[in-house]
């Protein structure tokens, strides 16, 4: 297994809608295992294919026993620190070419992203899925959800069409988030200046 490199804003690889997936093979199942491994390391709960600059309509989350009551924000040291205390199982589920049959409800979730890192805010998603996907061998299933299981569905989907959770907010919270990425990412390249 090897870590693969997150692209972060203002990448614009970030912008570009995925391609279904076609081939289920031996390349299939190692991206996989790299993919789970990076999110892994980043201590995320869910991972696009975009999000390391490969555009196949594919993502796997990995919740564990977390559920929505208990915020967890990916890059949050706080965060993280809970997930690896409430996080006793680990539940790898990866989803070839989702999409969403059904929809209802509304929960509103503090987000973050490991494409977007160190900014979070609320977003609101449907609380109840429907989806029909993929699995690693191709077989089609249907599968129902809820919770935060949902909105990590909903989050790593909109990765695939070229959406980042900033662009579910309305315009002066999308400003607002953007402006502090932004200053918090010059000043990242400050430090990292040769003195």
């Amino acid at each position: 297994m090897a870590l693969l490199k997150i692209i972060t804003l203002p990448d614009p690889k970030l912008k570009m809608k995925s391609a279904p997936v076609t081939e289920f093979n031996s390349d299939l199942k190692t991206l996989v295992d790299n993919m789970f491994e990076t999110m892994n390391f980043a201590k995320g709960i869910g991972l696009a294919a975009v999000q390391v600059a490969i555009h196949k309509r594919l993502i796997i989350i990995d919740i564990g026993d977390l559920s929505a009551e208990e915020k967890y924000l990916e890059g949050d040291e706080e965060s993280e620190k809970r997930l690896s205390e409430r996080k006793r199982v680990s539940n790898l589920e990866v989803y070839v070419n989702p999409v969403i049959l059904e929809s209802e409800g509304e929960i509103s979730y503090e987000e973050g992203c490991l494409s977007v890192p160190g900014v979070y805010a609320d977003v609101k998603r449907k609380e109840r899925l429907k989806i029909r996907y993929q699995n690693l061998d191709g077989k089609f299933f249907e599968e129902e959800t809820h919770g935060l299981k949902s909105i990590v569905l909903q989050h790593e989907m909109d990765h695939m069409d070229g959406i980042v959770f900033p662009d579910r907010l309305g315009p002066m919270q999308r400003m607002l988030v953007l402006n502090k990425y932004s200053k918090q990412q010059k000043e990242k390249l400050k430090d990292e200046e040769p003195a």
